[in-house]
Parts: structure tokens; sequence; C-alpha cells
């Protein structure tokens, strides 16, 4: 199992929190490129604008029982397990909570507001990219992760 985390908003920062919990309640966290880029899994990597390159690990290593902490605003969002493939759909179908056309299947939602009620108390997680996997111990999204499931 692997630990990731993750912003759910189309290039629309100011309604971050909307899309993350649109997305969420719909069951998916998907991402999408500035320019369009095709299926990952046949895609030619080197067409990818290098600032969204990261973005491929979506694809080829976020595997089904990775758990993702959802960033919203630099705070905490949500925590959820990855519970599908990827998978790639050519136009977005946002009335289904999907903005995105890369996607995958989530379960096991857990709310952070519904973690730690008190907001004042929350601790900012600076993020300014899409997607990044978590690999340093002791980091506090890394901690945060395990604090909401601790069988991990």
């Amino acid at each position: 199992m692997a630990f990731w985390r993750m912003q759910l908003h189309p290039d629309d920062s100011g309604n971050s929190a909307f899309h993350s919990a649109q997305s969420l309640s719909a069951g998916f966290i998907g991402l999408d490129f500035s320019e369009r880029v095709g299926d990952l899994e046949f895609e030619d990597l080197e067409k990818i604008p290098q600032h969204q390159k990261d973005y491929v690990a979506f694809e080829n290593q976020m595997k089904i029982g990775d758990k993702v902490l959802i960033i919203s605003h630099h705070f905490p969002f949500a925590v959820c397990n990855v519970s599908g493939d990827y998978n790639y759909i050519k136009t977005p179908v946002p009335e289904l909570g999907v903005w995105f056309r890369h996607f995958r299947r989530v379960d096991n939602v857990k709310c952070f507001s519904d973690f730690k009620t008190n907001a004042k108390a929350w601790q900012q997680i600076k993020m300014t990219d899409t997607i990044s996997p978590l690999v340093n111990e002791g980091t506090l999204s890394l901690n945060l992760i395990r604090e909401m499931y601790p069988e991990t």
C-alpha cells in the first residue's frame, strides 16, 4: 500500500472544496491536463507538458488499496481508499461529479471535518502541485492518513 495526496479542482481553486465534495460524493478522484492528453496507458509520454509529467504516476504507480489525502485550500479535506483501476474518458461528465478525463474509483471516504471537529485547531498542509506520492515518514500528510486509518 502506498500513500498519496491530491487536489481535486479543474484549475478552479476558488471552488476547490465544492469540486472535492462533488468528486468524492460520486466516488471518484481524478485529474486532467492543461492540454488535451489521451489515455495514459497508450499516450506518448513525450507529449505531456513538462510541468505535468508527475501526473503519469496516477496511472502507472497508484494502485487499488492505496490511501489518498485530499487537500483543499491547504487544509485536509478527506482521506479515501483507491478501489478502482485507472480509467480514461474522452469527454468529462460534470453532471456525474466527474470533471476530469483521468480518474479512479474510491471508497471508504473519511471527511477530515468529521474527524477533527474544531477547525481552529487544524494544521495547514501546504500543497502547490496536483498529485504527489508520500514517501517520507513523519510528514504531516502521512501522519494524518495513519491517524485516520489506524489499521495502516
